[in-house]
């Protein structure tokens, strides 16, 4: 079986034969980043044809950049390739965004395009850099990308996410197209045996439901609640009085002096407003014209609107509720 040609050794032994004869200073990590992914494309045999967009296509002997290669643009570098299994130009960008590297490429005749962005942090060492890599007593190249893992990491990135997108099947002796399942993920590495921790799930806060005003039922003795129901025919007079005052209408039977209702009496803490009830139906609760006879069971001081009398005979001291012995109007009309 071949040897891998993009082996992380022998793309960092082939990387200084690519700089320029009069300049191997590998300045920033932005270049060294730069001239790795050209080391790459060049052992997979793609012909170095321009560093610019604009520059017509020309051979360079070797594939070595030329003295200018990373002085056309502030912050990218641009290679410029054809390949023998392809009639295609491609070009390949490295952008310098802060802190991250973009790597864009894309088949011009196609508009085929690819995209790789990673963390320059991540794979190289910044304090490392300028670099000569000709100085004798230069300290090994793979220091200024951290580790050899940490080269192959980027190489499996650059061959997913550009190299098979640009010429996908390329076939070249030493080289196999990878996976999804097989590249590592961009960033740092994670020991694969240390499960992810588990952060728990926050306690979601109850939710803030406004409190309506206090109940209008007065309280009262617990142990005297429903007491009526043990006397439907009143308290008996020879029982002595209880020690609680009692309260009047608590038991299953609903009369109008049921709590319920609110206190009785012309009281300025009554609650209960003339739509009826506890005083919580809205004015206009009714619609205008409606036959709507007030929830309050009886007249008195809490009834603030004088009687209505209907066009029957009145029932009650009130004459509430209309005996609405008429039929409504347009009763006899089909149509309507």
């Amino acid at each position: 079986m071949a040897n891998d040609i993009l082996d992380p050794a022998a793309l960092l032994r082939q990387l200084p034969d690519l700089l320029p004869q009069s300049n191997k200073v590998l300045s920033s990590a932005h270049d060294a980043i730069s001239v790795l992914v050209h080391t790459a494309f060049t052992a997979l045999g793609f012909r170095l044809v321009a560093t610019d967009d604009m520059s017509p296509a020309r051979s360079h002997p070797n594939n070595a950049l030329p003295d200018d290669w990373n002085t056309k643009g502030l912050v990218d570098r641009t290679f410029r390739y054809r390949h023998e299994q392809s009639s295609l130009e491609f070009l390949v960008k490295v952008i310098k965004l802060g802190q991250r590297t973009l790597i864009n490429a894309i088949a011009v005749e196609s508009d085929k395009s690819a995209s790789l962005d990673i963390s320059t942090n991540d794979f190289t060492s910044p304090s490392f850099y300028p670099h000569d890599v000709a100085r004798p007593d230069a300290p090994p190249l793979v220091h200024g990308f951290i580790s050899s893992n940490r080269v192959t990491d980027f190489i499996c990135q650059l061959k997913l996410k550009i190299i098979q997108k640009l010429v996908p099947g390329l076939r070249k002796e030493g080289y196999t197209e990878g996976s999804e399942d097989a590249s590592t993920n961009v960033g740092p590495s994670v020991p694969r045996s240390v499960p992810v921790p588990v952060h728990p799930r926050p306690s979601t806060p109850p939710i803030d439901f406004p409190y309506g005003p206090g109940s209008h039922i007065p309280p009262q003795n617990p142990l005297e609640i429903g007491r009526r129901d043990l006397e439907p025919f009143g308290s008996n007079p020879f029982v002595p009085p209880p020690l609680f005052p009692p309260h009047g209408g608590d038991g299953m039977f609903v009369g109008p002096e049921h709590p319920i209702f609110g206190p009785r009496g012309n009281r300025s803490n009554d609650v209960r407003g003339p739509w009826g009830g506890d005083g919580y139906l809205p004015p206009m609760g009714a619609p205008p014209g409606a036959r709507f006879d007030p929830i309050v069971p009886s007249p008195g001081p809490l009834n603030r609107f004088p009687p209505r009398f209907g066009r029957g005979t009145p029932r009650g001291r009130s004459g509430e509720p209309d005996n609405d012995e008429f039929m409504p109007p347009g009763a006899g009309d089909m149509f309507m």
